[in-house]
């Protein structure tokens, strides 16, 4: 009888299990879609010049670099930069990281406050961002030397990544 029960359960299990595949294959692929459309319309913004629209800290001529753009009152926004700190912290090498932080938000001392001491933080205007087009929190773009934008991205980990490729670096001309 406790066998029954035993092959009963074991079968259930599987089946549960194919079931999850299943389902995650559908998510993943539907998932890979948004970000492949979102992609594409950040794809606009290869060849800008971020440098013409605001003010750099210094150190940007000599290297290329990731520049963020967040909203203080974005979770995601928060999370992508604590894991590039967990990141910098455990391997002491990521490239540079600049974040453009929208100065309106209600949470923006708050924002400034937690990350002021960690990452370049630099105050934008909405208008600013309305000029750039900007309106998703994180938008993030790898920067060649000169503050032109040469990669679009969706995630921290997907610009590190650029930028610890040298084939990539190659591909989208970051220099």
């Amino acid at each position: 009888m406790v066998f029954i029960f035993v092959v009963l359960a074991l079968s259930l299990f599987f089946l549960q299990l194919m079931s999850y595949h299943t389902s995650k294959n559908a998510v993943d692929h539907f998932a890979d879609q948004v970000v492949s459309l979102g992609f594409l319309s950040l794809k606009s913004f290869i060849g800008v010049n971020l440098s013409e629209y605001f003010p750099f800290p210094s150190g940007i001529g000599k290297a290329p670099a990731i520049v963020m753009f967040a909203s203080p009152s974005c979770d995601v926004c928060h999370k992508e930069l604590e894991k590039f700190l967990v990141q910098k912290h455990k391997t002491g090498a990521c490239p540079p990281l600049f974040c453009f932080v929208e100065r309106e938000d209600h949470k923006y001392e708050r924002f400034i406050h937690e990350f002021e001491h960690q990452v370049p933080l630099i105050p934008v205007s909405k208008e600013r961002l309305a000029d750039l087009q900007i309106s998703n929190f994180p938008t993030f773009f790898v920067v060649d030397s000169y503050g032109i934008i040469r990669y679009p991205g969706h995630l921290m980990k997907e610009v590190v990544s650029v930028l610890q490729d040298k084939r990539k670096m190659k591909q989208y001309q970051i220099a």
